[in-house]
C-alpha cells in the first residue's frame, strides 16, 4: 500500500526485499543489524499487529518505521494506544525531509485507532537528532521518568548502562479521528476516496479544460492513494457540484515561514451552484485537513490576469504575498 508519493519520495508498506537492503546498508553504516529483526516485523505486519513502512528515496529504500496497533510493554498509561517504533533513516539520506514525512505517515495511521500515540527514545548521544525532532513535532514526556530494559528507573536505586535500552517515553495528542469537515456532512462536503477519482476528474476538466478525463482520473487516483493530498467534493441532490484539491508543500512557499504548508491546488463550483457559499465550505474543509496534518499556514496562487480568481481569494481571507513572472528556457 502507498501512503505518500511525490517526485522523489515514496512511502509504502515494507516488502520482503527491504530486509536485506536495510541490513546491508546499516552494516555499511557501522551498525550491527540482524536481518531476523526485519523478518519479525514483516511477520507482525502480515498478522495485523503492526503497519511497517518503508521510505523509498529516488528508487532506493532510505528509512523505515513501524506502527504497532496494540503493543506490549511501555508505561502503564500507554495501554491500548498505538506505538511508533524503531524509526530510522539511513545517514546518507538524512536532512532531506524523509524522516518528517515518514513520521507524518505513521501518525496518520495511528490516528485511525486513537487520539494519542506514544514512542520511546534513547537517551545516549546517537539519539540526539531524534529527540529534537520528536519535541518539535509536539511529543512530550509522560512524567514517568527514565526506563531501563522495560523497568522504570528508581532514584538512588537503579543501576544501568547508557545503551539502547535506556529510554524516555513520549506521548503526542493526535487530531480527532473525525475532523470537522467530516462532521459537516449535512453541508454536502465529503473527502473523496480513490474510488471517486473519476467524479473529481470530471469537475477538474471543467476547471482545467486542457486535460482529458481519463488522464485526470489516473492522476487523482494516484493522488488519493497517497497521504500528502486531499480532494473534497460538494454534492447537492446527489450530484457533484464542486471540488477542491489541496496538498502539502515542503518546499518554500511565498509569504510563509513554516513547513509543510497546506496549498490550495484548485477549487471549482459549477456555475448553476455558485453564490451559495459552496466554495467557502470546500475551502474550510481544505484548511481543516491542513491543520490536521500539523500545518500553521495555508497558501494558494492564481494567474496575474485572472482578476476573478484574485477577487475570490481576497473575499475568502487570503492576503497577497507576492507577484512573480516565471521563465523557462529550452536546452
Amino acid at each position: 500500500m502507498i501512503y505518500y508519493r511525490d517526485d522523489e519520495l515514496l512511502i509504502r508498506s515494507m516488502e520482503e526485499a527491504d530486509a536485506r537492503i536495510f541490513t546491508d546498508e546499516y552494516t555499511a553504516q557501522g551498525w550491527h543489524p540482524e536481518i531476523a529483526t526485519y523478518h519479525m516485523r514483516l511477520k507482525d505486519q502480515e498478522e495485523g499487529k503492526c503497519v511497517a513502512l518503508t521510505a523509498v528515496y529516488q528508487g532506493r529504500p532510505a528509512g523505515s518505521v513501524y506502527v504497532y496497533l496494540a503493543p506490549h510493554g511501555g508505561p502503564p498509561q500507554a495501554e491500548g494506544l498505538p506505538e511508533i517504533h524503531d524509526f530510522s533513516v539511513l545517514e546518507k539520506y538524512q536532512r532531506r525531509g524523509i524522516g518528517s514525512r515518514l513520521m507524518d505517515a505513521a501518525e496518520r495511521i495511528a490516528a485511525r485507532y486513537a487520539d494519542m500515540v506514544w514512542l520511546g527514545v534513547g537517551l545516549c548521544g546517537s539519539y540526539g537528532s531524534a529527540q529534537r525532532m520528536y519535541i518539535k513535532r509536539g511529543y512530550i514526556p509522560d512524567g514517568s521518568g527514565v526506563w531501563y530494559q522495560g523497568r522504570q528507573c528508581r532514584q538512588y536505586e537503579t543501576v544501568c548502562t547508557v545503551d539502547d535500552d535506556l529510554v524516555l517515553y513520549l506521548f503526542k495528542k493526535l487530531p480527532a479521528k473525525r475532523p470537522a469537515w467530516e462532521a459537516r456532512a449535512s453541508g454536502g462536503v465529503t473527502q473523496a476516496s480513490p474510488g471517486e477519482a473519476e467524479t473529481a476528474a470530471l469537475l477538474a476538466c471543467e476547471l482545467w479544460p486542457g486535460n482529458s478525463p481519463e488522464e485526470m482520473a489516473r492522476e487523482f487516483e494516484s493522488l488519493l492513494s497517497g497521504g500528502g493530498a486531499a480532494v473534497f467534493l460538494y454534492r447537492k441532490d446527489g450530484e457533484a457540484a464542486g471540488f477542491a484539491q489541496c496538498q502539502l508543500r515542503h518546499d518554500y512557499v511565498e509569504g510563509t515561514e513554516t513547513s509543510p504548508v497546506g496549498y490550495l491546488e484548485g477549487i471549482y463550483v459549477r456555475e448553476d451552484h455558485r453564490r451559495q457559499g459552496i466554495a467557502g465550505q470546500l475551502l474550510n474543509a481544505c484548511e481543516d485537513w491542513a491543520r490536521a496534518q500539523g500545518c500553521t499556514g495555508f497558501a494558494s496562487d492564481c494567474e496575474l490576469a485572472n482578476a476573478e480568481s484574485q477577487a475570490f481569494h481576497r473575499a475568502i481571507g487570503f492576503e497577497e504575498a507576492n507577484r512573480i513572472v516565471a521563465y523557462v528556457k529550452k536546452l
